[in-house]
């Protein structure tokens, strides 16, 4: 069995099926880009004066192409959240003074919570029964790859790389499994990673740990200890993801002691 990339269109009428993203559907991809950025900004995950990632690097994470991640950081620098600088040492940053915009597309990522959460317990669900299965099924070179994964997410210097390695690792877990509901696994993960943000890699240390002790259950065929593992790891995204980041007086950002995230 092959599983879909997360670029590749899912089974026919697998994602239409998924609850969730029912406001974020209407958006077009610029807006929804904008929001994604709004929001980390709104919550402190890019900091005043820190620099944005690069085009190639933020549209790889956020899995758009590069021209509209370009067309909704424009958006942005026109709202006065992002300044553009040129040279040495050039690039997007946001302003030193971010102000507080009233977006439309936040307010459809907004909209979805419940939608959200559902989709975590539903992918925090089917991750467990892909972690229990893979133990059983998983032979060395293949907990081997997922090593390897495992330690490209570990070396990534920003999200967006973070972001590729832990897609690739989670995928990958789903087709070592060789469950047939594996396509239907795959449309529950690529819905739910449209309301991924941009996030510090220094905080995603956590994650990291329960990779470790995935592969680690998996090696072992121990597949109570890869559900549960597997299941925490998901559900940790109720506190980690937007819907559960907390703000501070007055709107402003309160920045999270984050230890996971997507």
């Amino acid at each position: 069995m092959s599983v879909p990339d997360a670029e590749q269109p899912a089974p026919l009428g697998t994602l239409d099926a998924v609850p969730g993203a029912e406001s974020i559907r209407r958006l077009s991809a610029i807006d929804a880009v904008r929001a994604r950025i709004l929001l980390a900004i709104e919550h402190g995950l890019l900091a005043p004066g820190e620099r944005l990632p690069s085009m190639p690097a933020l549209a790889s994470g956020l899995d758009v192409s590069e021209i509209t991640v370009r067309r909704a950081l424009a958006t942005l620098v026109d709202d006065g959240l992002l300044v553009t600088r040129r040279g040495r040492g050039g690039g997007t940053f946001v302003t030193l003074d971010p102000p507080q915009v009233h977006d439309s597309a936040v307010s459809a990522y907004r909209a979805d919570e419940q939608a959200i959460r559902l989709l975590i317990d539903q992918r925090g669900l089917m991750e467990g029964a892909i972690a229990a299965t893979a133990a059983d099924t998983a032979d060395a070179a293949e907990c081997d790859e997922l090593e390897r994964l495992l330690l490209e997410a570990e070396a990534a210097t920003n999200w967006s790389d973070f972001h590729r390695a832990d897609r690739a690792f989670h995928l990958r877990c789903a087709e070592i499994s060789r469950l047939p509901e594996a396509p239907g696994y795959v449309a529950v993960y690529r819905t739910l990673t449209r309301y991924f943000l941009p996030y510090p890699v220094e905080r995603l240390r956590g994650t990291h740990a329960e990779h470790r002790r995935l592969v680690q259950a998996i090696r072992d065929r121990d597949a109570r200890s890869a559900a549960e593992v597997a299941r925490a790891h998901v559900s940790s995204l109720h506190r980690d993801m937007f819907i559960g980041l907390p703000r501070g007086a007055e709107g402003r950002p309160t920045a999270p002691a984050v230890e996971s995230a997507p």
